[in-house]
């Protein structure tokens, strides 16, 4: 009944992830609730979704049971995407791009420029710092004040994180 703690060490390759996430996944299950597990990088997010596939093979069933939820300035701003697409007219070399960059967005799991499904000859082509200025930066957005409010990449991943089991973040 008491509280019990441990402290491990062990190498790579030897389940340590699956060792924290499948009792977690189980606790979410039966207690109808979430569990938040927050990591220190991007690069530990992507290899706690890429266990998760092992624990939820079905991309459907995953979708609607794990979130992995990142900064601002990791997802595709619309409005800011919109901008740029109306200055095509002066810079008419970012019109393919921009267009590339559109049929991306739709096909996108969760909008995640930095590391998630964006290709990285995508990125190369648009050039990584327009990529970069396509996000929430500087503490712009206006939330729901936003035309694109019901679109956000953001603010879907918030929406499906109140009715995850297991959401991922990255603190």
């Amino acid at each position: 009944g008491a509280p019990n703690v441990v402290l491990a060490e062990a190498g790579t390759g030897v389940g340590k992830t699956m060792g924290y996430i499948a009792p977690a996944s189980l606790w979410a299950e039966r207690n109808a609730g979430a569990v938040w597990i927050s990591t220190f990088t991007r690069n530990l997010q992507r290899q706690i979704d890429t266990e998760l596939d092992r624990l939820y093979p079905d991309r459907d069933t995953k979708r609607r049971k794990v979130v992995i939820r990142k900064g601002r300035e990791n997802y595709l701003c619309l409005l800011n995407f919109e901008e740029a697409v109306g200055r095509v007219p002066v810079n008419r070399e970012s019109a393919i791009p921009l267009g590339l960059l559109a049929r991306w967005a739709l096909a996108s799991r969760d909008g995640d420029i930095a590391g998630g499904d964006l290709p990285a000859w995508l990125s190369d082509l648009i050039g990584r710092s327009r990529v970069q200025r396509l996000a929430d930066q500087r503490g712009e957005c206006i939330y729901s004040g936003c035309a694109h409010y019901s679109r956000c990449f953001v603010e879907r991943t918030v929406r499906r994180a109140r009715r995850a089991d297991i959401v991922v973040a990255n603190h």
